[in-house]
């Protein structure tokens, strides 16, 4: 998988030439691709240069929402996802937790992207981080959140 993938690609790996690769494929061969490129970050990613770290950095975050799929559903990662009690108040929790300042400036698609990885949720990046973005936390949320604790 690694050699015949890195010869296609050259020593010098680029989304543009690895979108021509995949252009050139036959619509069905295409997904296979993908998911070898993939593959390659998970089982060598400690042996590969920095050139190809660097270029499936870059391919990860162009395809995002086919790599979180790629994850959940084709690695064994895919079966530790946590399943939680209440989505909604969860991602007006997220909101609440993680709204922009001054000094810190809030990626939503990348929250989204990381939520998904650890959540089983059926949402995709982009529904999710509008989810977040416009979600807000209110007094009754609040009370719902805490009614759970006890104090001794």
């Amino acid at each position: 998988m690694k050699n015949s993938l890195m010869v296609q690609l050259g020593a010098k790996p680029t989304l543009q030439h690895f979108r021509k690769i995949v252009m050139n494929l036959p619509t069905r061969e295409r997904a296979g691709f993908m998911k070898e490129a993939f593959g390659l970050a998970f089982s060598e990613w400690r042996s590969l240069d920095v050139v190809y770290q660097k270029f499936l950095v870059a391919l990860i975050k162009s395809e995002r929402q086919q790599f979180v799929e790629f994850v959940r559903k084709e690695t064994v990662l895919g079966e530790f996802l946590y399943d939680l009690k209440n989505e909604d108040l969860f991602v007006r929790i997220l909101n609440l937790l993680e709204r922009p300042s001054k000094k810190h400036k809030t990626s939503y698609s990348r929250l989204a992207f990381s939520v998904l990885f650890a959540f089983n949720v059926d949402w995709e990046i982009k529904g999710l981080s509008d989810k977040i973005r416009y979600a807000k936390a209110d007094r009754d949320d609040l009370f719902e959140l805490f009614e759970g604790i006890k104090i001794d």
